[in-house]
């Protein structure tokens, strides 16, 4: 039923309930669990500029924050999979706008479920715009669950 299933996560409260979620899902099935987190460019402009020059830091250096704060994420949701007796891990880091890339990739790799939490970091967002939870379901063909 659930042979592959896709949690995004994104470091949350939320995200991490739902690595729970997904790691019985594929646990009870034993199917594949693919953990994705999508991360965002660095976009400068002059703000972000001005504070990297005062502080020493260069463009690079700010990716490469991003970039392990996705590992991080990544690895706690394997670990936590792993002491429940998932075997069949994989990770994954994509960079664009994040409902439509975790459903592009769900799409591309034949997922038979996409697990995530209901809220993620950007709380204020989606006040404004729509959570993603919200915004996977509406655009996702697959089963999706959203973990309070």
């Amino acid at each position: 039923m659930f042979n592959k299933i896709l949690c995004a996560v994104d470091g949350s409260e939320h995200s991490m309930r739902a690595v729970s979620k997904a790691a019985a899902l594929a646990l009870k099935f034993e199917g594949e669990l693919v953990f994705l987190t999508v991360a965002k460019a660095v976009k400068m402009n002059e703000g972000l500029r001005r504070f990297m020059e005062v502080e020493h830091v260069s463009g690079q250096d700010a990716q490469y924050v991003l970039d392990s704060f996705s590992q991080e994420v990544l690895s706690e949701a394997k670990e936590i999979a792993k002491k429940v007796g998932v075997e069949n891990i994989k990770t994954e880091v994509k960079v664009g706008p994040p409902a439509r890339t975790i459903v592009e990739f769900a799409d591309k790799n034949k997922m038979d479920a996409i697990v995530m939490g209901s809220r993620g970091h950007g709380d204020l967002e989606s006040l404004l715009l729509g959570s993603v939870s919200h915004k996977v379901a509406s655009l996702s063909k697959v089963t999706c669950v959203t973990v309070r």
